[in-house]
């Protein structure tokens, strides 16, 4: 028995036929992301999740096409990375609909929605679900994007990131401070919804906003939705510490995690926060079979059925360069610091990488920055015990390489390897989402969070 808590897991998706870190994986002959515009299809998936007890089904997105690769979206469309987009906002809608336990997250942008509008709809979705609903907080990345919203380019990172501060001081506004929470009568008898004089305007006036208020939904059963944020940066991670409940990491390496989130959580400290408020996820690719031996082989059909110029595509959209342009021994170059990741080699001298060290690194269904558990269930359940012990994880968010199968395998193979020791709660999850995620088991964001000094006092 592990001295651990229970970890805890949800699923990666995207409306979208090419999802995640290996977008070419649509053409294994098993895959099931042809039916991206089926209902039947998301639904049959939902209840996998659901049945196996699952926290969440997490939808990324994407407001543009990946079109750096070639000076083209052709090839995004062609091998469809991160297409098409559809909105998950109508997904959950109806999944939220046809499930009765599974939470679900949506992607939202500071940078392009408005914050009345968009806090009207997870007001909406909360109420619906009675509580299911979490924020997955962006900024958005791609100049695509912000083509598509009638900007000549992207905003640099310190003015989306103003923004998206101002941005959730105003969803708070709205959604924790205009309705009281006794403001709803609903009696019939003296024919009074709410009471009036507790329901206010916010009278918000910014740099990007000006929002009148009241909020025009009342009072969810979470107030504002369980929010989630993935950013990694300084000025990332100085965000989740001020606003996130759980933060996503693409990282593999247990000690970059511990170091990142220690970060974090002593920023939250120093904002009045408790740290263990701040929980916190890692996509987590799965591969597994009975014997170690036909795990490899799984892998291998994988790799058989994987197409490097894809991830190219997707490498393009994700750091503006473009490994069409480059021969091989030709070093990688790019002017913005919060790209020098993705062009220096680790270790003494920072030696630029060249197109051939990407391309080879990107030549295996799984890059070696992928955190990748494989082997037989118990492995697995070992290999996620060890790692979240080492890196201070709370718990790992499924990446699948293949639709239905990673989650199949999952649930049927390595969650009954978890739960024997003690890894992996199977009980059925009940009340809302924020409730399941803390430990006072409180519908609502805590009076010392970002949120809290707009309340209705």
């Amino acid at each position: 028995m592990s001295d651990q808590r229970p970890l805890r897991f949800a699923l990666y998706e995207q409306a979208s036929v090419g999802c995640g870190g290996a977008p070419s994986l649509w053409t294994h002959p098993s895959d099931d992301r042809l039916g991206v515009n089926s209902l039947d299809r998301w639904r049959s998936t939902a209840i996998v999740a659901e049945q196996a007890n699952l926290e969440a089904m997490f939808f990324a997105d994407v407001l543009g096409l990946y079109d750096i690769y070639r000076g083209s979206a052709s090839a995004a469309v062609e091998w469809a990375v991160e297409a098409p987009a559809n909105d998950p906002f109508v997904y959950v809608a109806a999944l939220s609909a046809l499930t009765e336990r599974l939470a679900f997250v949506v992607t939202a942008s500071t940078t392009y929605e408005h914050p009345f509008s968009l806090a009207r709809r997870f007001a909406t979705l909360d109420h619906l679900s009675k509580g299911r609903i979490g924020w997955n907080i962006v900024t958005s990345y791609l100049e695509s994007a912000a083509r598509n919203f009638g900007l000549d380019a992207m905003l640099d990172p310190q003015d989306r990131y103003r923004r998206a501060d101002e941005f959730m001081e105003v969803v708070y506004k709205l959604l924790e401070g205009s309705w009281a929470d006794d403001a709803v009568v609903a009696d019939r008898e003296r024919r009074v919804y709410a009471d009036g004089g507790r329901v206010r305007p916010v009278d918000h006036a910014g740099q990007d906003f000006r929002v009148a208020g009241p909020a025009v939904t009342s009072p969810s059963p979470q107030r504002t939705p369980v929010l989630f944020q993935a950013g990694w940066s300084p000025r990332g991670q100085q965000f989740a510490a001020a606003h996130a409940e759980v933060v996503l990491l693409p990282k593999k390496d247990p000690t970059e995690i511990r170091r990142g989130l220690d970060n974090i959580r002593q920023l939250a400290q120093a904002a009045g926060r408790a740290p263990e408020d701040l929980k916190s996820m890692a996509l987590a690719r799965v591969i597994t079979a009975p014997t170690a031996s036909l795990a490899q082989a799984k892998y291998d059909d994988l790799q058989a059925n994987y197409h490097l110029e894809a991830q190219l595509v997707s490498y393009a959209g994700d750091t503006g360069i473009d490994l069409s342009r480059y021969a091989d021994d030709e070093p990688l170059t790019t002017q913005s610091q919060g790209l020098s990741s993705y062009v220096q080699k680790s270790g003494a001298g920072q030696a630029p990488l060249t197109a051939r060290d990407l391309r080879e690194r990107f030549a295996r269904v799984t890059r070696g920055s992928d955190l990748l558990f494989i082997g037989t269930p118990d492995d697995i359940a070992d290999q996620m015990r060890d790692h979240a012990s080492a890196s201070g994880l709370d718990g790992y968010m499924l990446n699948p390489l293949t639709s239905p199968g990673t989650l199949e395998d999952f649930a049927e193979q390595v969650v009954p390897a978890l739960a024997a020791r003690g890894l992996y709660d199977t009980d059925p999850k009940n009340g809302t989402l924020r409730s399941r995620l803390r430990d006072d088991r409180s519908d609502r964001l805590p009076s010392a969070s970002a949120a809290g000094s707009y309340r209705f006092s």
